[in-house]
């Protein structure tokens, strides 16, 4: 098997591990794009939902064995996709948000599109990445606009974002304390020109993961 297969989206690469693999069940986050739990739905595979801490982190034990998918979340939490790769053998890492990133776990898929990149998506096994040699223009803009926007935000923002490693994440995640405060901040970017998100569908409200949706704002780095 090659060790990087190359795809238009990402969902292709997750539909590919699934056949391929034969993945009867995975466990995936209830904070997660559709698209996600959709494609395993489509593919015969049961969505198996996890909770995740202020740290983006899961909250549960899985067995060993369990094919896990865990997203590097908007594309600066690599830190913790380490930290579950080493436990689990079978971590499957979604770098949707973070293209640029060393591949880690059992598999690894990116996605060019959100970056400008055209309909690119890469599974890749092992630690090798596409060539980026061409990408070094891009990956510097991403991470010094990053590094602005944690300048202009960190002493508002309830996320600990760990700036000592260079990232070229696609967007900056910004937590505040209130809705109202959130709301304020947004209709601020959008006068800028700034398109903003709401990652991603409406949870309920005693889940932890409400306040990401309800008061995370995702201000996109590539512009």
């Amino acid at each position: 098997m090659q060790n990087i297969l190359k795809f238009n989206r990402a969902r292709n690469c997750l539909r590919y591990l699934i056949k391929k693999f034969k993945i009867e069940e995975m466990y995936i986050p209830y904070y997660l794009c559709d698209v996600i739990r959709h494609t395993l739905f489509e593919e015969g595979c049961k969505p198996l939902f996890y909770h995740i801490d202020d740290d983006f982190l899961p909250v549960q034990k899985f067995p060993e064995d369990s094919f896990i998918l865990y997203p590097n979340y908007f594309g600066v939490f690599g830190e913790n996709v380490d930290k579950l790769a080493e436990i689990y053998p079978k971590l499957i890492a979604d770098n949707a948000h973070a293209f640029f990133d060393e591949p880690k776990g059992f598999a690894c898929f990116n996605s060019g599109v959100k970056f400008g990149l055209g309909e690119n998506a890469y599974l890749m096994f092992g630690k090798n990445l596409p060539e980026q040699k061409d990408y070094e223009d891009l990956k510097e803009k991403l991470n010094t606009n990053f590094l602005k926007l944690h300048q202009k935000y960190s002493s508002i923002n309830l996320l600990k974002i760990n700036t000592d490693t260079k990232k070229y994440p696609f967007c900056y995640p910004l937590l505040v304390s209130a809705v109202g405060e959130a709301d304020k901040i947004v209709k601020h970017l959008e006068n800028q020109g700034y398109t903003i998100y709401r990652y991603w569908n409406n949870l309920p409200v005693n889940f932890n993961e409400y306040k990401f949706y309800s008061r995370l704002i995702p201000i996109p780095v590539a512009r």
